[in-house]
């Protein structure tokens, strides 16, 4: 009886929960080829996801600490190639890191969120 009550309750369609917290924000899942200057040279890696404001890095060898700036980060977009700076927000060593974008131009940042917006 007990094991019939638990199997119901485990099944029991539930509506998705209201996320508590910061808002989500515009971002795609996809790769994208992407080459950054490291503190050793250029690196030649990939972009994981992306926003109008920043991206994830997956980077197995070279993860800069967080607070790091990232003097020029070039992401190949279907759209062309965009040019940014940032600052590494979190870094997962052999994983990657995140990165906030800074001082991005109001035309690269249109072209992110026509691409977020066409990801949808």
């Amino acid at each position: 009886m007990a094991r019939r009550w638990l199997t119901a309750l485990w099944k029991r369609e539930r509506p998705p929960r209201p996320r508590r917290g910061r808002p989500q924000r515009q971002r795609i899942e996809r790769y994208f080829e992407c080459n950054w200057v490291s503190a050793w040279g250029e690196e030649e890696t990939r972009v994981r996801s992306i926003s109008p404001t920043g991206c994830y890095i997956d980077s197995r060898l070279t993860v800069p600490p967080p607070g790091t700036s990232v003097p020029e980060l070039r992401v190949a977009l279907p759209s062309g190639c965009i040019t940014v700076q940032g600052t590494v927000l979190d870094a997962t060593p052999g994983i990657g890191f995140a990165v906030r974008f800074t001082g991005v131009d109001s035309e690269t940042r249109t072209r992110l969120r026509a691409l977020v917006g066409a990801g949808d």
